[in-house]
């Protein structure tokens, strides 16, 4: 970890937390001047902040950054219609035969087959159908019709595509939904396009998912900070060259015959989470972050260890001879009540976020 800030905020919990961005200005060398931009893509407000010899170059950045969140979003989207993905499934059921895709989804669809086989399909980008059912259940307050759900359910899996060198193939009905690791490909995309402009200092927020390279001038980091579901910061850690990402229920969840069900969707049960819990993770990459905070949901604490130990030795979160993989998991206890505290929920916290905001509790290793 590249540095960290002790500071130490009120703990008002329990609910979900989403990653809120601390901008500090920093005493900036007379070559570079920060820059900030907004925009919203990919269905959330984007922030770009950046520090650039000139207004010129620094708008040539962000122009070049917020393209990749539209190419993202047109190549993968399950919601647009005209999306590439979603055009490819649809003629894949028309011919029963592999369909030619982009180098964009290609690279997609891999990354994606691999974290599922990684946290043993906690991760499945396939559960689109059965997400589906339980959206239109938030909305009509209703269970899914059960025939409905059981003919969902067996479209999921990694069995029911296959990517090969025609191009993807899949069982009729199969349908992806990338939200658990889109927005983390597009962030390492928008910094990797503002990095190939000579721009190292930057960060790129999705709605409190974020992407960061080198430092601001001056500072150890970019100021990170921790909130809960009532905007309260807990506390923040300075952050550099690394993605941080967040998943939880906080908003998106409806109650049917007294039972709390959650938008996040286990793709191994097909079931959606009746706990309260929100979980964050700090990675090489938001990729890997935005994937494993989704997991991290879904997964009990042994489970998620093991899935730690497949990462680490794949690789994919070794940098400078280390692994840097960073991870926390609040539960609310089931008998929590509003207002929520930390005295009502329970933490499952790696060294570094034991650390910083929860001294003395337990380290999951």
């Amino acid at each position: 970890m590249t540095a960290t800030s002790r500071a130490l905020y009120s703990f008002s919990f329990f609910a979900t937390i989403f990653l809120a961005l601390a901008f500090v200005r920093a005493d900036e060398p007379e070559e570079t001047t920060r820059y900030e931009y907004s925009a919203e893509k990919m269905g959330v407000p984007i922030r770009v902040v950046l520090y650039a010899s000139s207004e010129r170059e620094a708008r040539a950045a962000v122009d070049a950054a917020l393209e990749r969140f539209d190419a993202v979003n047109a190549a993968l989207s399950d919601y647009d219609p005209e999306s590439e993905i979603t055009r490819v499934c649809k003629k894949i059921d028309e011919t029963n035969d592999f369909v030619e895709i982009s180098a964009e989804v290609r690279k997609v669809l891999a990354e994606s087959r691999l974290y599922c086989e990684l946290t043993n399909g906690a991760f499945d980008v396939t559960v689109s159908p059965v997400v589906k059912l339980w959206r239109r259940s938030r909305y009509f307050r209703e269970l899914p019709p059960s025939r409905a759900l059981e003919s969902a359910k067996s479209k999921v899996g990694i069995g029911v595509w296959e990517l090969g060198e025609r191009g993807l193939k899949t069982n009729p009905g199969v349908r992806f939904d990338v939200g658990g690791i889109a927005k983390g490909v597009a962030l390492d995309e928008a910094l990797d396009a503002i990095r190939a402009l000579g721009i190292n200092s930057a960060l790129i927020d999705a709605s409190g998912d974020a992407r960061m390279g080198s430092a601001p001038p001056g500072k150890k980091g970019w100021k990170i900070g921790v909130s809960s579901l009532t905007d309260e910061p807990v506390g923040y850690c300075e952050l550099s060259n690394v993605g941080i990402c967040s998943s939880g229920d906080a908003n998106r969840y409806v109650e049917i015959d007294g039972v709390r069900y959650s938008h996040i969707v286990d793709p191994r049960t097909c079931e959606p989470l009746t706990r309260r819990c929100v979980s964050a993770v700090i990675a090489p990459t938001a990729t890997t972050a935005d994937v494993l905070a989704s997991a991290r949901c879904v997964l009990d604490d042994a489970e998620f260890l093991e899935v730690i130990a497949r990462v680490k030795a794949s690789g994919l979160v070794r940098r400078d001879g280390d692994d840097l993989l960073e991870h926390l998991l609040i539960l609310a206890n089931e008998t929590a009540e509003h207002p929520l505290s930390l005295s009502t929920a329970t933490v499952r916290a790696s060294s570094f976020f034991q650390t910083e905001f929860f001294p003395g509790s337990p380290v999951l290793k």
